[in-house]
């Protein structure tokens, strides 16, 4: 199965670190945020893997061929002058993914833990078994209608409609996680050049000339990161389950992460205020006062007498002596 991942977005709610490294590439929990969405992708085999990039497009093209990527063969959609959105990328990737028959979309800088390891096969399975134009994979999440748009559906899960306004006929807005699987039929509906919404344009398009779209509710646990106050605090949670003694979904799942795309040991530790993940060949001084969230990843290290608070610090980047910092990224 061919996979289109999206890795052109600027990644603007998270500047300054963005203007540094795209967004995908952004360490999250020691290892980039990219390989967090391949992490979901572990239970399919990849034919094709196509990343689109715009925004600091080398650094994209360096991070994927540096992480172990499962697939046979690696291809990149290279969008110049202006960045053509979901659909726009899509249309512009298809001489990559046209004849491969149904393929995957995902934004390549989820968190996505699911609780059942096997919940993309079920939803490709359903996708195969209905010949939808496409299957959105779906969560229930509080504030679809009210502070963001969803994906409404009636009771058999055939999807009417996207937007923060309930559709006639829906029983219920979810929370679309961006994963989805599209037909190949989905380019009858894109336009040939130019910006477009995968959702807002081409399936809206589908629905309304009698295509089926049909939500796949699963059960997961998702994690905002788009900006730095929920990036820092999705990076608490996890090291909560990470350093709680019960063996939950969440943490099984992270560990899988870890272990796949880690290329070094790593410890964890609860402290009374203070939650550590540390990287093996990370060198940290004994004098420095870490509380909240610390995070060292590989080769990184921190001077003297740092005061640090919910920090997180990039593999091979440097905190200098004496640093006084809190709720920040060091890259």
């Amino acid at each position: 199965m061919n996979v289109m991942l999206l890795a052109a977005g600027e990644g603007t709610r998270l500047r300054p670190y963005t203007l540094t490294l795209p967004k995908p590439a952004i360490p999250f929990l020691t290892i980039p945020l990219a390989a967090h969405s391949l992490g979901f992708l572990r239970g399919i085999e990849i034919s094709k893997l196509v990343v689109n990039t715009f925004h600091l497009p080398q650094k994209i093209h360096e991070l994927f061929h540096s992480l172990p990527v499962k697939c046979e063969s690696l291809h990149f959609s290279d969008e110049v002058g202006e960045i053509l959105g979901s659909g726009g990328g899509i249309g512009k990737a298809r001489e990559h993914l046209l004849g491969g028959g149904d393929f995957v979309m995902m934004n390549a800088d989820e968190v996505i833990l699911p609780k059942d390891p096997s919940a993309l096969k079920k939803a490709l399975e359903q996708h195969r078994k209905s010949q939808a134009l496409a299957t959105l994979m779906v969560m229930d999440y509080p504030g679809v209608g009210t502070e963001f748009g969803g994906v409404w559906a009636d009771s058999n899960q055939k999807v009417l409609g996207f937007g923060k306004t309930a559709f006639p006929g829906s029983q219920k807005g979810w929370h679309f996680i961006g994963v989805l699987i599209l037909s190949e039929r989905v380019y009858n509906y894109i336009t040939p050049s130019g910006p477009s919404n995968i959702l807002y344009d081409a399936l809206t398009s589908g629905i309304q000339k009698g295509e089926l779209v049909q939500a796949f509710p699963f059960e997961c646990t998702w994690f905002e990161t788009g900006n730095p106050k929920d990036f820092i605090a999705a990076t608490k949670q996890c090291l909560t389950y990470l350093t709680a003694e019960a063996d939950s979904f969440q943490k099984k799942v992270l560990l899988q992460t870890l272990n796949d795309f880690s290329s070094e040991p790593i410890k964890f530790q609860k402290a009374e205020s203070s939650y550590l993940m540390i990287s093996e060949s990370a060198k940290i001084e004994s004098s420095t006062t870490k509380e909240g969230i610390f995070v060292a990843g590989k080769g990184s290290s921190v001077g003297k007498d740092c005061r640090l608070k919910n920090v997180i610090v990039a593999s091979g980047a440097a905190v200098p002596a004496n640093t006084e910092a809190s709720d920040c990224l060091f890259l």
